[in-house]
């Protein structure tokens, strides 16, 4: 009798400190219970019911959505339920004088016009811009075409190739001793060649880019003609130049099978001003191709000539004025070096998952479970029933 009493005391101390508005939300004529089977258009009607009892306003439905509900509503108060629905089927759900407003979430277009959503998938596109010394290449005879899993193939000319050739053998992945083929790890290699000035990592860019959209990295400067435009005013025309890299990457789904089909165009450009006018020197290339995903691709050709002038000669005498006694032409001589070089380009594809997928995974456990409890139920509804239980004990413990 003592623990009754002790219960009764408890069960009166609560709801003297529940707020009134917790009672009155949770009052059995405001809940309601539907099927997750049932139509959106008739839940909706269902809750409309209620809205207009206790607040009198109407529900104005405005989406195209009439699918099921798909989210089971169990004795939950009314206003929760509506927007438990609304949540769940990714609705906007908006409350006016005298209306519930539900509308299709708004549709955001890309500058090309096409719809875009939290689905949209994106490609990820890493360059590697690389200038390979043209005899070294020759030498060690490098098949770009084989580039996969991040792993090239080279028939190394070891007198052609010199010291170099000695780190290439030890760096090698896999060796063929009598074709003279090796495979190389592709970041391996560059850094050799690096270590041994016969070619240089001009850029590592990275650009991300909307599946069917274009992208763009330049690796130089712009410069400016002045013009005249039609009203006679003087105006700077501005052009491109330098390593000019245009990607327009296209996701192609069959089944569970994903690729992309690419289409690349590299310009290599530079701007040779004159006292008349400008040439511009440029070699293109263009090409479209298909890989899968993490697949990588290489683009070569592209050939271009330093030419670059040094003194040389007898130190400090070399680089005398002409005027003292000529002696700079005596001791001293102007000598032009050509260099010539090849680009390399190599590109790799990754899809990248949608936003959405990826927020998800940036959220740790902890957040999910806490967001998980936020969504199937309030903090209300746990000590509801707790409270619910605690009568139900008390009634039996009366009835004992």
């Amino acid at each position: 009798m003592k623990k009754l009493n002790i219960a009764l005391l408890l069960c009166l101390v609560i709801g003297s400190v529940l707020p009134v508005s917790a009672q009155d939300k949770y009052d059995p004529n405001q809940q309601i219970t539907i099927t997750k089977t049932t139509p959106f258009t008739d839940a909706i009607r269902a809750i409309e019911l209620m809205t207009q009892q206790y607040e009198g306003k109407k529900i104005v439905n405005l989406s195209n959505y009439n699918g099921p509900i798909q989210v089971p509503i169990k004795q939950l108060y009314w206003k929760e339920a509506l927007q438990l629905i609304i949540d769940f089927n990714q609705l906007v759900l908006k409350e006016q004088p005298g209306a519930y407003r539900i509308s299709d979430p708004e549709v955001v277009k890309s500058s090309g016009g096409e719809q875009l959503s939290p689905d949209t998938k994106q490609v990820r596109i890493s360059a590697i811009f690389f200038k390979l010394n043209e005899t070294f290449s020759k030498n060690v005879g490098i098949d770009w075409s084989t580039l996969i899993n991040g792993e090239v193939k080279a028939r190394i000319d070891f007198k052609g190739a010199g010291a170099v050739a000695d780190d290439l053998f030890q760096a090698s992945v896999e060796q063929q001793i009598e074709s003279g083929e090796y495979t190389f790890n592709i970041n391996t290699l560059l850094r050799i060649i690096e270590a041994y000035q016969e070619g240089t990592i001009m850029a590592r860019p990275n650009v991300i880019v909307l599946s069917g959209k274009k992208g763009f990295i330049q690796v130089g400067e712009d410069f400016s003609i002045k013009t005249i435009d039609k009203d006679g005013n003087t105006v700077d025309q501005f052009f491109e130049t330098g390593i000019i890299l245009e990607v327009t990457p296209t996701i192609i789904q069959q089944g569970e099978n994903e690729a992309i089909h690419l289409v690349a165009k590299v310009e290599k450009s530079t701007a040779f001003p004159g006292a008349i006018s400008t040439i511009i020197s440029k070699s293109t290339s263009k090409t479209e191709i298909l890989l899968y995903d993490g697949e990588e691709t290489v683009i070569g050709g592209l050939y271009d000539t330093d030419i670059s002038t040094t003194r040389r000669g007898i130190p400090i005498l070399k680089d005398l004025p002409w005027w003292v006694f000529g002696i700079r032409y005596l001791t001293g001589f102007n000598k032009t070096e050509q260099n010539s070089g090849e680009l390399i380009i190599i590109l790799k594809v990754e899809i990248l998952e949608p936003i959405e997928i990826r927020r998800e995974q940036s959220d740790t456990i902890k957040d999910r479970i806490e967001q998980n409890r936020k969504d199937n139920r309030s903090m209300e509804q746990l000590f509801d029933q707790d409270l619910k239980e605690m009568e139900k004990q008390i009634k039996e413990q009366g009835n004992e």
